[in-house]
């Protein structure tokens, strides 16, 4: 069974937002925080610890 990330959240009402290839781009929609590919790792973490700075 075909499965693309993209149509799925597509269909479950969400926006996917493209960034230059090889480029840091991280999004933060309340508890889910994602990244667009290994060059994101450490925005990526960086918000990740904002978010659990803010939860103390």
């Amino acid at each position: 069974m075909p499965f693309h990330v993209e149509q799925a959240l597509q269909i479950a009402g969400g926006k996917m937002i493209v960034e230059g290839m090889y480029s840091s781009h991280v999004v933060r929609d309340r508890e889910l925080i994602t990244g667009q590919n290994p060059a994101s790792d450490i925005a990526r973490a960086k918000e990740f610890d904002i978010a659990l700075q803010e939860k103390r």
